[in-house]
């Protein structure tokens, strides 16, 4: 699993997304994830802190990666819910984030996240829950029919 595993990282590495925000991952374990970004003018908004969406998005890809590293890569997470605490503002520096599974089901899992600043401070706080979306799930949503009799919306991968 292992090879796998960083086959994956290094795609994530050079996707078009984590290239923008500047993420790096930096450890995946089994129920653990570090990633950070170093901050540049790219993340700072109009108040000339880093913008909460910067955040956010750190801290979705950690949980993510956290579950990555729990599952065998047996399926792909995609988050179901996302809460966040903004606890204070970032200006410059360095973000990490932490993701810690803290339930585990066979296909819901939920996420503890922690982002920290520089100098270690907590700066926000994330709970995320993720669906593990495995192979054939495609051709079993859509034999899934809504109550109306329509199909689901096409809104997995």
């Amino acid at each position: 699993m292992q090879q796998a595993l960083e086959k994956l990282i290094k795609q994530a590495d050079n996707s078009p997304f984590y290239q923008l925000l500047d993420i790096k991952i930096e450890e995946v374990r089994r129920n653990y994830a570090r990633l950070s970004i170093k901050i540049d003018e790219r993340h700072i908004q109009l108040l000339n802190t880093v913008h909460g969406g910067v955040i956010a998005s750190l801290a979705d890809s950690a949980a993510a990666w956290a579950i990555y590293g729990a599952n065998d890569l047996e399926g792909t997470p995609v988050t179901v819910e996302m809460k966040i605490n903004f606890l204070r503002p970032v200006k410059s520096g360095r973000l990490v984030a932490e993701a810690r599974i803290c339930s585990k089901g066979s296909r819901i899992f939920v996420s503890d996240v922690e982002v920290k600043n520089s100098e270690g401070n907590l700066i926000a706080k994330s709970l995320v829950t993720y669906y593990l979306l495995k192979m054939g799930d495609e051709a079993k949503r859509a034999e899934i029919q809504l109550e109306d009799g329509n199909p689901t919306p096409n809104f997995f991968p």
